[in-house]
């Protein structure tokens, strides 16, 4: 996870996560393409980054889940326009816990997320 390119992605999601923090979505969602996949921990999913940040705000409006990722390995594509991250996501507030993995697609020099899968480990 050495390479600047991968540093830029480290850094956004740890970006991501400030924003979790403070219930910002679009914070959040600016990393998201348009066409984002993202499956739950039980592994419900929703597609499309309009429907995602709808969800998002539903549940910041309510009791709100505190989560956040920590990314353990990110790997740049030779031709430098994709990458994986992994790692391990927690509740802050909450039991649940488990591993992420995420796809990442430079996309006019900005890195955004296509899709994102979380495995809930916590039963």
């Amino acid at each position: 996870m050495n390479s600047s390119e991968a540093l830029l992605i480290k850094e956004a999601r740890l970006d991501s996560n400030s924003c979790i923090a403070k219930k910002d979505v679009d914070g959040v969602s600016k990393y998201w393409l348009d066409d984002f996949v993202q499956i739950a921990g039980d592994g419900s999913h929703t597609v499309g980054k309009a429907e995602i940040v709808a969800d998002w705000k539903y549940m910041f409006s309510k009791s709100s889940p505190l989560f956040e990722r920590i990314p353990e390995t990110i790997v740049v594509s030779k031709g430098g326009d994709l990458a994986w991250e992994n790692g391990k996501w927690d509740y802050k507030n909450a039991k649940y816990h488990g591993n992420y993995a995420a796809m990442w697609r430079k996309v006019n020099g900005k890195w955004l997320t296509q899709s994102e899968l979380y495995v809930s480990l916590n039963a």
